[in-house]
């Protein structure tokens, strides 16, 4: 009976991964080998209904596929279990604005106190053209957003289109397989190479970075993996991916910060975004803690 229930999971992780990978990869190859359809291609593999929406329907279609009954691993319900909410919602993305900071501390000459960024992104939605920031309105800006970031109950919903296939499924499934530590890994991993094909056309980092696009799509994977061991923790503690939507909208929002006040002098892969090393080093010190605090095996 186990080794029939080892079999089904296996079966299961491999569709779901053949029509996420198959969504993604085969349009990103087609576009490799005729360049001139990469601008299409890339704008519609990042359309959000498609990249994020991409797992959920990856999760339906291998559910009925292969018959899959068992309940997932997701429920609306995320005040029944207040600490899991207030630890999602706010200390991955506390541990996000601590890392922008640091950034600037190592790197103060990449603050752009004209806010041209602000300026030249929002002008269409009002945005003036001239503004004058100081230090102090940077961080009360930044405090804002944090804020803002705890209850976007919104970007939690379109958030959950990719974790409740990668949080909600996929790694419930891995768990089966192996221990949770490894599954998380892996899990990460996957989620990370997923992006690979937004990297490659300059999403996250741009294309004027040291060893573009690899170097890119490497450190994406190192990302995911990091938030990913917190949205995994929350998930396997919970048994609701909920939350790791919620860490996961979180992170969309406060990471989006350090730009808009980033004179963009720095590479990339260094920040202020969490996408880049020291943007994510205080985000990689709590992965770290949780991490070691997850348990040998999961118990469904």
């Amino acid at each position: 009976m186990a080794d029939r229930t080892n079999d089904m999971a296996t079966k299961r992780m491999m569709v779901f991964l053949s029509i996420v990978f198959g969504i993604l990869y085969i349009p990103w190859m087609t576009g490799i080998l005729i360049p001139g359809l990469g601008t299409t291609i890339y704008a519609v593999i990042s359309f959000p209904a498609v990249f994020m929406g991409t797992p959920a329907l990856a999760v339906f279609v291998t559910r009925k596929l292969t018959k899959d009954t068992m309940p997932l691993h997701f429920s609306t319900k995320i005040l029944k279990d207040r600490k899991a909410f207030l630890f999602s919602a706010l200390v991955p993305g506390a541990a996000i604005f601590l890392g922008t900071i640091l950034f600037f501390l190592i790197f103060p000459e990449d603050l752009d106190f004209q806010g041209s960024y602000i300026s030249a992104k929002y002008g269409a939605f009002g945005a003036p053209q001239d503004i004058e920031l100081t230090t102090g309105t940077m961080l009360l800006m930044g405090v804002i957003v944090y804020a803002v970031s705890a209850a976007a109950f919104p970007i939690w919903y379109i958030a959950l289109g990719e974790d409740i296939g990668w949080q909600g499924y996929l790694l419930p499934l891995l768990c089966q397989k192996m221990s949770a530590k490894r599954a998380v890994i892996i899990n990460g991993a996957l989620w990370g190479l997923a992006h690979a094909p937004l990297i490659y056309y300059g999403m996250n980092y741009g294309a004027e970075y040291f060893g573009a696009p690899y170097t890119g799509i490497i450190m994406m994977v190192f990302v995911t993996i990091v938030l990913g061991i917190w949205m995994s923790y929350m998930t396997l503690r919970t048994g609701n991916c909920m939350y790791a939507a919620i860490i996961h909208g979180a992170a969309d929002i406060v990471g989006e910060t350090g730009a808009w006040v980033s004179l963009s002098t720095k590479s990339s892969l260094l920040g202020p975004a969490p996408t880049g090393v020291i943007g994510l080093s205080i985000l990689l010190l709590g992965a770290v803690w949780l991490f070691l605090r997850l348990p040998g095996r999961f118990q469904d």
